[in-house]
């Protein structure tokens, strides 16, 4: 290969890889938070993810399952990092920041839902993979992580 080329190549690449590191310090430097969720906004919907994972989350009261509804979180304007998108219960947890997933618990998906994960005349059994849990900021988010949630009547 001749140098003239090496160097248009190597130009090439650097631009490409430049272009790419650009479009993800926007993202960083444009960080939109949900209000009062700590859960930022993904202003690309699912390009540039650095990190996608897949926890589910199951909700039984008096031993019937209950559904976790779609597109918990998800607005015309706004795809925050942790969402649903059908009725399975997986939780879809995604940042473009390395790293930041680890930060997320189940609260801040509560958050996102605008629900109270506390049930009044109920009493609440929490496990992430078969090991109870005594709060729910102990449920962290992990891939392929199942979480449940047992409620039952006082």
């Amino acid at each position: 290969m001749k140098p003239k080329n090496i160097l248009i190549a190597f130009l090439l690449s650097a631009l490409i890889i430049g272009l790419f590191v650009w479009g993800n310090t926007l993202q960083t430097e444009n960080l939109r938070l949900v209000r009062d969720t700590g859960v930022a906004c993904l202003t690309n919907g699912h390009q540039r993810i650095a990190e996608h994972i897949h926890p589910v989350l199951i909700i039984t009261v008096d031993g019937e399952n209950e559904i976790v509804p779609a597109d918990i979180g998800i607005t015309p304007d706004c795809m925050p990092e942790l969402h649903t998108h059908d009725t399975t219960g997986q939780i879809h947890a995604e940042s473009f920041l390395p790293g930041r997933i680890s930060e997320f618990n189940l609260s801040h998906f509560f958050a996102i839902w605008q629900k109270d994960y506390q049930r009044e005349g109920f009493s609440l059994e929490m496990k992430q993979d078969g090991e109870t849990k005594n709060s729910i900021e102990e449920i962290k988010m992990i891939d392929h992580s199942v979480i449940e949630l047992s409620y039952t009547s006082i």
